[in-house]
C-alpha cells in the first residue's frame, strides 16, 4: 500500500480526483465550486417555480372546466324552468295542465339522468334498510322484520352513492 492510496478515499478507478498543489489553486477551484453551486440552485428555482406555475394553471383550468360544466346543467334546469312556466301560462284546461307538468317531470328527470341521478326504487313490502330509507312513520303490525308500509317521499344515488334517502312510513 502507499501513502497515497492511504490519504485519498476509495473512489472509482476511472475518476481522478486532482488535489491542488497551492492555496491559489485551491481558492480558484472554490469559486469555481460556488460558480458551479450557484448555477445549480438558479436551476432548482427556476424549476421549482416552472412546477408552482403548472400547478397554478391545472388549478385554474380545473375550475374553469367546472363552472362551464355547472353552466351546463343550470342552462337544461332553465329549460325545464321554462316549460313548468308555460304550463302555468296556460289556461284553465286541467288535462292540458297535467300534461304539460307530467311532460316537464319527464324532462327533468332525463337532466338528472344525465347528471348521475337516479331513484331509489322502493316498494311496500320490501324490508326497511336505514341505509336507503328514511323512516317518516312508525305503525306496528304483524311483521317479523321492519317492513315498507308506504314511500312518502322518493330517494335518489348520484353516481352509486345516497344522495337523498326515500322517505317511507314502517311497520315494526
Amino acid at each position: 500500500m502507499t501513502w497515497e492510496s492511504m490519504t485519498q478515499p476509495d473512489q472509482d478507478k476511472d475518476q481522478e480526483i486532482e488535489i491542488p498543489g497551492s492555496l491559489e489553486d485551491c481558492q480558484a477551484a472554490l469559486t469555481e465550486n460556488r460558480r458551479e453551486a450557484g448555477e445549480m440552485k438558479d436551476k432548482y428555482l427556476r424549476a421549482a417555480a416552472q412546477v408552482e406555475n403548472v400547478r397554478k394553471w391545472t388549478e385554474r383550468d380545473t375550475l374553469r372546466r367546472e363552472k362551464e360544466r355547472q353552466r351546463i346543467f343550470l342552462r337544461q334546469l332553465l329549460e325545464v324552468m321554462d316549460n313548468l312556466e308555460r304550463s302555468l301560462a296556460q289556461p284553465a284546461d286541467r288535462s292540458a295542465l297535467y300534461q304539460g307538468v307530467e311532460i316537464t317531470r319527464m324532462q327533468l328527470e332525463k337532466v338528472l339522468a344525465q347528471e348521475g341521478v337516479e331513484r331509489i326504487q322502493v316498494e311496500p313490502g320490501q324490508p326497511f334498510d336505514p341505509v336507503y330509507h328514511e323512516a317518516v312513520e312508525v305503525h306496528n303490525g304483524d311483521v317479523a322484520e321492519p317492513t315498507i308500509a308506504a314511500v312518502t317521499q322518493t330517494g335518489y344515488l348520484h353516481q352509486g352513492e345516497l344522495l337523498r334517502p326515500a322517505g317511507v312510513v314502517v311497520l315494526k
